[in-house]
């Protein structure tokens, strides 16, 4: 049957309410990219008692963002449906809800989802109800689950790896040996158990039991790693950092580099640089204090100290390209070392790298106002120390400002420039947030989306994007399509980014546009896309104005897209070729 009638057939019985036909019209309509006209149809399923009807709407508004919405199409089925049970327990997970997850995926499993009782299984694992997990895992495995399977055997390699450990400790213990005692418990820090110990939360407190005993033996060194494991709960970063600072009194040397990194990481800097220099200090100093220490003052455009710093490490940069003192060269760590020290002869042959002479100039009037004056004057202070990278006090002098401007600037400073982590820096964006600041909740959602957080980047890009911040609106149009496949939500965040004067999602919902033949509204999208010189824009108008008929005026611009775009034909095939009478 021709695919029109077919579809004006469904059509008719599903506005005829038919048995069947609002799914199947919803499922042509989702198939072809329309899924603002299959919504409704897939909705009017799910009221009658389709259960994946529900299910698939709650992935669709899912996809979109609307997590609240996603919620609420699970509900109306999660109790008789292990896929919709499934589905609104991994949002709840996701959302952060442990308990609620558990609770449904207990439930999806009464109701023979499979996939329900893995993940349950894997939630009961987390909280160290081993047993319990391990039984569940080995039925879902015998039910065909591989991601079971997978599990099982993990949580059981885990299992008996910590007997091994503690066997290990014991026998430390009894020899009092605590050399033994932390290389007992070497491995628990490889890098390939990360993920595990990520996954499973009740592991970390193994982990940390195990370094305890250590300590108690007499390893400074064990106390350092226990706090390692402590400081992945932001809750307990306090008593992290007090381990790291007992390994140090009893004189661990690496304790004071770990705490340096710890304070950078916070925008600590003067502190960072005092652990730094510890370090350094301590028996034959310590190589990576040394090259910290050096990046520490090429952000601060210290350039001869960071020099003298980066040369202490040992490592040399000016040899030939390609060459280090080292036999065979550099190795990862030396190259970057040496991309630190060319950094610093790059930052010298830029005037605009260094720090402004007519900044320098002003500090002196600005501070003698700072000092007379409050918030905006702190605020201009700091603005101005920041300008000259001088970081610790714009530092100060911004958390004295306390403003949202302020702390926003903060936080940019010392996440962009200072060597903090962003999500140690969000409390510091979230008050020019609150007051409607767009930039700053894009910021916010560019960090989450940095550590791989979708929701909570979704949830901030939107925010941003509803505050008129076109590359927020660019992302959420971006996932939509190539995450999601839903075209149509695309299109509008492309079209709500063209408005801030992007040219590339101008061009996006242009092309959107003309492939659902739209072409009058393309056309000013797509013109605007040319105009910023976009290469594939030429391309799309002309097949607009094609579809509008203006057919000498297409064939202009696809002369056009021929000669700056010299792959258009091969890209687009003979269409192109057929309709351009002469490139030349």
């Amino acid at each position: 049957m021709d695919p029109e009638a077919e579809a004006a057939r469904l059509r008719a019985a599903a506005a005829a309410g038919k048995p069947g036909a609002y799914r199947a019209y919803a499922e042509l309509l989702t198939a072809r990219g329309r899924l603002d006209e299959a919504l409704p149809w897939w909705a009017r399923a799910a009221d009658a008692g389709d259960a994946d009807a529900s299910r698939t709407l709650a992935i669709c508004h899912k996809d979109r963002g609307e997590f609240a919405e996603a919620e609420r199409w699970y509900r109306t089925a999660a109790d008789r449906d292990g896929g919709c049970a499934f589905g609104l327990a991994r949002l709840l997970q996701e959302a952060g809800d442990t308990a609620g997850a558990e609770r449904w995926y207990e439930h999806g499993a009464t109701l023979g989802s499979v996939e329900c009782k893995t993940n349950g299984a894997v939630l009961l694992a987390a909280r160290g109800a081993w047993d319990t997990a391990l039984e569940r895992l080995a039925e879902a495995s015998a039910e065909g689950d591989d991601v079971a399977a997978h599990s099982r055997r993990a949580i059981q390699t885990m299992l008996r790896d910590l007997d091994g450990w503690r066997a290990a400790l014991a026998r430390a213990e009894a020899e009092g040996d605590p050399e033994e005692a932390y290389e007992a418990l070497r491995e628990l820090l490889d890098p390939e158990r990360r993920a595990m110990f990520e996954r499973y939360p009740r592991m970390v407190a193994e982990a940390e039991a195990l370094y305890a005993g250590a300590a108690a033996v007499g390893s400074a060194k064990a106390l350092v790693d226990q706090a390692l494991f402590i400081a992945r709960d932001d809750s307990r970063w306090a008593e992290a950092r007090a381990l790291v600072e007992r390994a140090h009194e009893r004189g661990y040397d690496g304790a004071a580099y770990v705490l340096g990194v710890w304070a950078e990481e916070n925008g600590e800097l003067r502190t960072a640089e005092e652990w730094y220099r510890t370090a350094d200090a301590a028996d034959g100093g310590h190589m990576w204090a040394c090259f910290n220490l050096g990046v520490l003052c090429v952000r601060q455009r210290r350039l001869e100290e960071a020099e003298r710093w980066l040369r202490a490490t040992g490592v040399d940069g000016v040899e030939e390209e390609g060459r280090g003192p080292f036999e065979g060269g550099f190795d990862e760590g030396e190259e970057r070392i040496v991309a630190a020290l060319r950094d610093i002869a790059a930052i010298r042959a830029d005037p605009e790298r260094m720090p402004p002479a007519e900044w320098e100039e002003r500090l002196p009037g600005l501070r003698a106002r700072a000092e007379e004056g409050g918030p905006d004057a702190w605020f201009a202070y700091a603005d101005a120390l920041d300008r000259l990278y001088r970081l610790p006090e714009a530092a100060e002098w911004y958390r004295k400002a306390g403003t949202p401007r302020a702390l926003l600037a903060l936080g940019r400073m010392l996440y962009e420039g200072g060597g903090a982590k962003g999500l140690r820096m969000v409390p510091y964006y979230e008050p020019a947030a609150a007051e409607g600041d767009a930039g700053a909740a894009y910021d916010i959602g560019r960090i989450y989306d940095e550590v791989g957080d979708r929701r909570a980047a979704q949830i901030w890009f939107r925010r941003a994007a509803d505050l008129g911040h076109g590359r927020a609106a660019w992302w959420l149009g971006w996932t939509s399509e190539e995450r999601g496949g839903d075209p149509q939500h695309a299109e509008r965040w492309y079209v709500r980014a063209a408005r801030s004067g992007l040219v590339p999602p101008a061009f996006l919902a242009g092309r959107s546009m003309v492939r659902r033949g739209a072409c009058a509204e393309a056309e000013p999208l797509l013109r605007v896309a040319c105009e910023g010189e976009h290469e594939e824009a030429p391309y799309w108008l002309a097949r607009a104005l094609r579809g509008l008929g203006r057919t000498e005026e297409a064939e202009r611009w696809l002369g056009v897209a021929a000669e700056t775009y010299p792959d258009l034909l091969r890209q687009y095939g003979e269409m192109a070729r057929l309709a351009i009478r002469d490139p030349g």
